[in-house]
């Protein structure tokens, strides 16, 4: 199970994913918007392949949203097939366009 959590900190944004057996920090990747452009500054620590999907997921939020983004978190599953990593990049997908869903609601309801 995969979860995408938002934290507004002043005007930002920080979004935690994880899931898996094994949540933790695999990587982290921040997003600015500056003069129409999307510009991002990432790590993944070794032995962890979540940096480019959360580049990937910082971009969209970014440009969406024209917030300074931050992503990180981390999926495991122990010995997870080739199989098992897709279903996991396409559930993370889901949650996060659910989450992006859920705050274009709000920004529209406080306009």
């Amino acid at each position: 199970m995969i979860t995408c959590e938002l934290k507004r900190v002043g005007s930002d944004n920080l979004i935690v994913v994880s899931g898996g057996t094994k949540p933790h920090i695999g990587a982290v990747v921040i997003a600015t918007y500056e003069e129409n452009e999307v510009n991002v500054v990432s790590y993944g620590f070794p032995h962890h392949k979540e940096e480019g999907l959360f580049i990937d997921l910082a971009k969209v939020w970014c440009n969406t949203f024209q917030k300074t983004t931050v992503i990180t978190g981390g999926i495991h599953i122990d010995n997870a097939t080739k199989d098992q990593i897709e279903e996991l990049v396409n559930e993370t997908w889901d949650k996060f366009f659910h989450l992006m869903a859920d705050q274009k609601a709000v920004n529209v309801q406080t306009v």
